[in-house]
Protein backbone atom coordinates (compact mmCIF):
# COMPACT_ATOMS: atom_id res chain seq x y z
CA UNK A 1 0.00 0.00 0.00
CA UNK A 2 2.25 2.48 1.18
CA UNK A 3 5.21 2.92 -0.78
CA UNK A 4 8.80 3.46 0.95
CA UNK A 5 9.35 6.84 -1.14
CA UNK A 6 5.87 7.85 0.47
CA UNK A 7 6.31 7.50 4.20
CA UNK A 8 9.43 9.47 3.82
CA UNK A 9 10.26 12.21 6.58
CA UNK A 10 8.77 15.93 5.77
CA UNK A 11 10.23 17.98 3.03
CA UNK A 12 12.59 20.72 4.48
CA UNK A 13 11.45 22.81 1.62
CA UNK A 14 8.62 24.71 3.13
CA UNK A 15 10.59 26.02 6.36
CA UNK A 16 13.59 27.31 4.32
CA UNK A 17 11.85 28.58 1.51
CA UNK A 18 9.66 30.77 4.57
CA UNK A 19 13.33 31.63 6.23
CA UNK A 20 14.27 33.10 2.40
CA UNK A 21 11.35 34.76 2.04
CA UNK A 22 11.21 36.67 5.10
CA UNK A 23 14.98 37.90 4.47
CA UNK A 24 14.18 38.94 1.49
CA UNK A 25 11.34 41.43 2.90
CA UNK A 26 13.77 42.57 5.62
CA UNK A 27 16.23 43.09 3.46
CA UNK A 28 13.56 45.38 1.19
CA UNK A 29 12.49 46.94 3.99
CA UNK A 30 16.35 47.86 4.97
CA UNK A 31 16.77 48.86 1.92
CA UNK A 32 13.86 51.83 1.63
CA UNK A 33 14.33 53.01 5.02
CA UNK A 34 18.04 53.58 4.08
CA UNK A 35 16.92 55.36 0.69
CA UNK A 36 14.38 57.34 2.51
CA UNK A 37 17.37 58.41 5.19
CA UNK A 38 19.83 59.25 2.24
CA UNK A 39 16.64 61.47 0.29
CA UNK A 40 15.97 63.24 3.33
CA UNK A 41 19.58 64.16 4.26
CA UNK A 42 19.57 65.54 1.09
CA UNK A 43 16.71 67.55 1.22
CA UNK A 44 17.91 68.91 4.67
CA UNK A 45 21.56 70.04 3.39
CA UNK A 46 20.26 71.99 1.09
CA UNK A 47 17.80 73.54 3.45
CA UNK A 48 20.93 74.43 5.41
CA UNK A 49 22.92 75.90 3.03
CA UNK A 50 20.20 78.00 1.83
CA UNK A 51 19.28 78.82 5.56
CA UNK A 52 23.69 79.52 5.74
CA UNK A 53 23.67 82.31 2.45
CA UNK A 54 20.32 83.68 4.04
CA UNK A 55 22.57 84.15 7.65
CA UNK A 56 25.03 85.64 5.58
CA UNK A 57 22.99 88.36 3.88
CA UNK A 58 20.95 89.24 7.24
CA UNK A 59 24.63 89.78 8.48
CA UNK A 60 26.20 91.87 5.44
CA UNK A 61 23.10 93.77 5.55
CA UNK A 62 23.39 94.51 9.62
CA UNK A 63 27.23 95.10 9.44
CA UNK A 64 25.94 97.72 6.27
CA UNK A 65 23.32 99.62 8.78
CA UNK A 66 25.30 99.46 12.09
CA UNK A 67 28.17 101.32 9.92
CA UNK A 68 26.10 103.95 8.30
CA UNK A 69 24.29 103.98 11.84
CA UNK A 70 27.87 105.02 13.31
CA UNK A 71 28.54 107.32 10.90
CA UNK A 72 25.63 108.90 11.15
CA UNK A 73 26.07 109.46 15.22
CA UNK A 74 29.02 112.10 13.70
CA UNK A 75 26.03 114.43 12.70
CA UNK A 76 23.18 113.53 13.90
CA UNK A 77 21.69 113.77 18.10
CA UNK A 78 19.14 110.85 17.32
CA UNK A 79 21.57 108.60 15.70
CA UNK A 80 23.67 109.59 18.49
CA UNK A 81 21.64 109.37 21.66
CA UNK A 82 21.03 105.89 19.79
CA UNK A 83 24.25 104.58 19.60
CA UNK A 84 25.05 105.86 23.12
CA UNK A 85 22.25 104.32 24.80
CA UNK A 86 23.32 100.44 23.26
CA UNK A 87 27.00 101.05 23.49
CA UNK A 88 27.16 100.42 19.59
CA UNK A 89 30.47 100.36 18.00
CA UNK A 90 31.96 99.24 14.82
CA UNK A 91 35.28 98.51 13.31
CA UNK A 92 35.69 97.36 9.72
CA UNK A 93 37.21 94.27 9.20
CA UNK A 94 41.09 94.53 9.09
CA UNK A 95 40.92 93.16 5.60
CA UNK A 96 38.08 94.96 3.76
CA UNK A 97 39.84 96.79 0.82
CA UNK A 98 37.07 99.31 0.64
CA UNK A 99 37.66 101.15 3.90
CA UNK A 100 40.90 100.66 5.11
CA UNK A 101 42.01 101.28 8.90
CA UNK A 102 43.31 104.45 9.98
CA UNK A 103 46.51 104.11 10.25
CA UNK A 104 48.39 105.87 13.45
CA UNK A 105 51.43 107.88 13.15
CA UNK A 106 53.71 107.73 15.96
CA UNK A 107 54.82 111.55 17.16
CA UNK A 108 58.66 112.01 15.08
CA UNK A 109 60.85 112.69 17.91
CA UNK A 110 60.18 109.10 19.35
CA UNK A 111 60.85 107.54 16.06
CA UNK A 112 64.27 106.79 15.32
CA UNK A 113 66.15 104.84 12.32
CA UNK A 114 67.83 101.78 13.22
CA UNK A 115 71.53 101.63 12.75
CA UNK A 116 72.64 100.10 10.18
CA UNK A 117 75.52 97.26 10.36
CA UNK A 118 78.48 97.63 8.45
CA UNK A 119 79.03 95.55 5.42
CA UNK A 120 81.84 93.34 5.34
CA UNK A 121 83.19 92.02 2.27
CA UNK A 122 83.35 88.44 1.66
CA UNK A 123 86.38 86.67 2.43
CA UNK A 124 88.61 85.71 -0.68
CA UNK A 125 88.95 81.50 -0.71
Amino acid sequence: MNSPLQESAPSAFLPVSLIALSSIVLLTWNLIIVVNQHYNGVRISAQQEIQFAQAVQAETKLKQMMSDLVDLAKTDTDAETIVKRYRIAFTPPAGNPETPAPVKKAPAKDVKAPAKAPVKAPAAP
